[in-house]
């Protein structure tokens, strides 16, 4: 006999010890993350905790959208019985799309770290001991579609697990549809994000094209991919059992035993891999061809890529930043701390003072990581009227030689070319106050 989808919640959350704990849900205003909210907050007197709202205005939608919905969200938890507290953040303006531009990633991820943030932030404030999201068994299954289309295996094929670190999904096996209709029977509402029918997104192409096919032409698939996403997990932990070495963090770069590292077999290696680069704190994607051709490796000696080296060092591996990558037309040095760096037109030192950061000859004060770079197409630099000008308009105006212009150096700071550094070729200093 099929459970009511409020039972499953209890069962869930039977699993854990909360009496006299805070508990957390995050709420956008979606009929999952409602039913969440309602339900937690019904089950709050029986398991014994206290319940919170966090609820996350990004900004990256019309404000009668995005903050429309952080007002729904306060005035749902004004109205339950007994009321719930709502802690509600509203980012600044563009500063979705400015993180976006500084790790390299699309939008709705890097509104995503950004929530999470907030979240784990929030959590710490309110010493909470859960954080519970609205994912669902729609959310389960659209994962793993998307990581097996994108050539994902390990943990990633294993889908969106019950609890990671603070977080706990109750409601991993209960199907969007089911939710939608309990609400509507109890007399609640919720909100629509436009953004979910835009088929530009990845996962909106899955919801709406390949899951209905799947549901026409292949009866029971659903159960057959969650199961697999099951084995995987059993394998990932089979796996992640096997690693018996740590990565050290030293600076900028982190270390592992030689030997401890060649006696791994590739898919221990990949596992151990990616523990790396979140030791190293790598704040761009790293292809998993990368990693993959660490991983078949019999006796790494130096591979590069992804703006990262792995390299031997007598009884270690060594990963760290590929400072200086030189391409066709020019080279790219990316800076996370201070130090002296070795660059195509000398050297410079990077240093810290006044909660700022300074280049030696170059003037004005920036902030870490930066990048220093040659032209790439389209650049524009701001004037301090606020217009903006060609780089390739101001190199002629300083009458740059053509040699030249392959290799004067440029800052960029968050995505935006802070300083034009010309100084470091005898030409004139070009710098964008902000």
């Amino acid at each position: 006999m099929e459970q009511y989808p409020e039972e499953k919640v209890s069962e869930a959350l039977a699993s854990l010890d909360l009496k006299g704990r805070t508990v957390l849900a995050a709420c956008s205003g979606g009929s999952d993350s409602v039913f969440l909210l309602i339900t937690l907050s019904r089950f709050s007197a029986r398991f014994g905790y206290s319940l919170s709202a966090l609820t996350v205005n990004h900004r990256i939608r019309s404000d009668a959208e995005s903050s429309g919905d952080a007002d729904f969200v306060e005035n749902l938890c004004k109205s339950l019985d007994p009321p719930v507290a709502c802690v509600r953040k509203d980012l600044a303006e563009g500063e979705v799309a400015r993180e976006a531009e500084s790790r390299g990633m699309g939008i709705e991820e890097a509104a995503r770290h950004l929530r999470y943030r907030f979240f784990e932030q929030s959590a710490r404030d309110l010493g909470a001991v859960r954080v519970m999201t609205g994912h669902n068994r729609n959310d389960r299954l659209e994962t793993v579609l998307m990581r097996f289309l994108e050539g994902s295996g390990g943990a990633s094929l294993s889908g969106i697990a019950r609890e990671r670190g603070v977080f706990f999904r109750p409601l991993l096996d209960i199907d969007h549809a089911t939710m939608q209709r309990w609400l509507s029977a109890h007399g609640f509402s919720w909100r629509e994000d436009l953004t979910n029918a835009d088929d530009r997104y990845f996962r909106n192409r899955v919801r709406h094209h390949l899951v209905p096919l799947l549901d026409a032409q292949f009866h029971g698939w659903d159960t057959g991919v969650l199961s697999a996403a099951k084995r995987a997990g059993f394998d990932e932990r089979l796996c992640r059992s096997l690693i018996a070495i740590e990565w050290s963090r030293e600076a900028s770069l982190v270390r592992c035993d030689a030997e401890g590292f060649l006696s791994m077999q590739c898919a221990v290696r990949l596992r151990f891999l990616r523990d790396g680069l979140v030791a190293l704190g790598s704040r761009r994607r790293v292809s998993a061809g990368y990693l993959e051709r660490i991983a078949e490796e019999r006796e790494p000696r130096r591979i590069a890529g992804a703006g990262l080296v792995f390299r031997r060092e007598g009884n270690f591996f060594l990963w760290e930043p590929d400072i200086v990558q030189n391409t066709k037309s020019g080279y790219l040095v990316y800076i996370r701390s201070c130090g002296k760096y070795t660059v195509p037109f000398g050297t410079i030192s990077v240093s810290a003072a006044d909660n700022a950061v300074y280049i030696d000859g170059c003037p004005g004060r920036f902030t870490l990581p930066l990048t220093i770079r040659t032209r790439a197409p389209g650049d524009t630099v701001k004037a301090a009227d606020g217009k903006r000008k060609t780089l390739k308009k101001l190199m002629n105006e300083w009458a740059v030689r053509d040699a030249d212009r392959d290799f004067l150096p440029l800052v960029e700071e968050n995505g935006q070319i802070r300083a034009v550094w010309g100084s470091a070729l005898g030409y004139p200093d070009w710098l964008v106050q902000i």
